[in-house]
């Protein structure tokens, strides 16, 4: 099991000519297309020139945002993504994403010995650009801590890992009282542990017979 950096250029995508730093927090395949949240910061008026760049692509369909401190978060929905799709498709998970300049990284972890080859394979049928920036064997440090434990529980209680999702990560963000984008940190470093562990007790049960 491996944790790998990829860096995509996702053709016709909103991110192409973005200059500003988005992080996004959430991608999922929706439909033919993606959603994504996102979270930009700044001042009012760059995130309003972002904002308004981003609603002038033709595969954005619809644009949702709320303040937060020192920005804002924003769900962008397309009528396309291809790179959504072939996430979708694979063993893969993504951990998190960043994207500027029109380009994308992707955080991820993969499973089995030819989920990478496969997945980086679907990107390029799709005319994805991709380069590997890093890749490492994920050190098993598997469990929880407390409060890792307590926020994926609950968002496993509350629906958060269904599809469609029966809570968004900004309200459940309000529940616990934490920032969306710390959220979203705190799941993904206890999604990787749980997956990590996943993987390596199917390894074992494998080599054991």
């Amino acid at each position: 099991m491996m944790e790998v950096t990829l860096k995509l250029r996702i053709p016709n995508t909103w991110m192409d000519g973005m200059k500003k730093d988005i992080k996004i927090l959430e991608c999922i395949p929706h439909g033919k297309g993606g959603k994504s949240l996102i979270e930009i910061n700044g001042k009012d008026k760059e995130i309003k020139n972002v904002i308004e760049e981003i609603k002038k692509h033709p595969f954005v369909c619809n644009i949702e945002t709320s303040p937060i401190k020192g920005g804002v978060l924003a769900t962008v929905e397309t009528t396309r993504c291809t790179a959504c799709k072939a996430l979708a498709d694979s063993d893969c998970f993504l951990t998190s994403a960043v994207g500027k300049d029109g380009y994308v990284e992707w955080h991820l972890i993969a499973g089995g010995e030819k989920s990478l080859p496969d997945l980086i394979e679907r990107l390029c049928n799709y005319g994805c650009e991709v380069e590997i920036k890093s890749i490492k064997k994920i050190d098993q440090k598997n469990l929880l801590t407390e409060r890792q434990e307590e926020i994926v529980r609950m968002a496993f209680e509350k629906g958060y890992y269904e599809y469609p999702k029966k809570i968004r990560i900004r309200d459940l963000a309000e529940m616990l009282n934490i920032a969306p984008s710390t959220l979203a940190e705190i799941l993904q470093r206890g999604e990787k542990k749980i997956i990590s562990a996943y993987f390596e007790e199917k390894n074992t049960r494998t080599y054991s017979g």
